[in-house]
């Protein structure tokens, strides 16, 4: 009898180990939108050596030499078109080659643009919980179930969006009413690794925002620490 305890009691440590394992593996992580950037070596900024004036200055005659002929007889460009010839002097002058900055610069942008559309790939198919802001694609009194889940008050309006992998299509399973833009909120759901692009409705116009994350059937609460 004692050896037929004894394996029953094993048998059911295993059993109790293999639910708490499938719980663990099921409980939602609570991330922070750094999660959401994937792992990559840093990019060297080719104009990380310059001061603040001097990369507007290069920003400036990028601009300039850009310009189409027929903007270039504008009023209102040509006090920037002056500025322009005139850092151009200052840069050759401080035997800095202007050129070649320009050049590692647009590509060093171009790098940045791309990495801004790589997601965290670890993530997919995981449980996890996040705070952020909640921005209805449409707004309605009666309450809504897409949004934006975005970093930050103000994202989207009036200013460029955040980046793709900083921006979470959030598909609730029940309506969720908000009286205000930008409620900040915890969400609860699945996270998936999806490139798409969603139409923003607001009072002042549309705009397409990509996206890089979804979470479908989720679910909502106020903010609360």
């Amino acid at each position: 009898m004692r050896v037929v305890a004894v394996r029953t009691t094993a048998a059911l440590t295993v059993i109790m180990m293999l639910c708490v394992a499938v719980l663990q593996a099921n409980a939602a992580r609570e991330i922070e939108w750094k999660h959401l950037l994937p792992s990559l070596p840093p990019l060297k900024d080719p104009l990380e050596n310059l001061t603040q004036d001097q990369r507007f200055d290069v920003e400036t005659i990028d601009w300039a030499r850009n310009l189409k002929d027929s903007d270039r007889h504008l009023v209102e460009n040509q006090q920037g078109i002056n500025d322009a010839q005139v850092y151009e002097r200052q840069f050759a002058k401080a035997g800095i080659n202007v050129d070649q900055l320009i050049v590692k610069y647009k590509s060093w942008l171009k790098a940045v643009e791309k990495r801004q559309k790589r997601v965290n790939s670890k993530l997919n198919g995981k449980s996890i919980r996040m705070a952020g802001y909640l921005l209805p694609l449409e707004f309605s009194e009666k309450g809504v179930n897409d949004f934006l889940l975005v970093p930050y008050v103000g994202a989207c309006i009036h200013v460029p969006p955040p980046p793709p992998n900083q921006i979470v299509f959030v598909r609730l399973t029940k309506k969720f009413k908000i009286t205000d833009l930008f409620t900040a909120v915890w969400i609860n759901g699945t996270l998936k690794t999806r490139a798409s692009s969603k139409r923003l409705t607001l009072v002042d116009g549309s705009a397409d925002i990509a996206i890089g994350y979804h979470i479908d059937n989720g679910t909502a609460e106020i903010y609360r620490e």
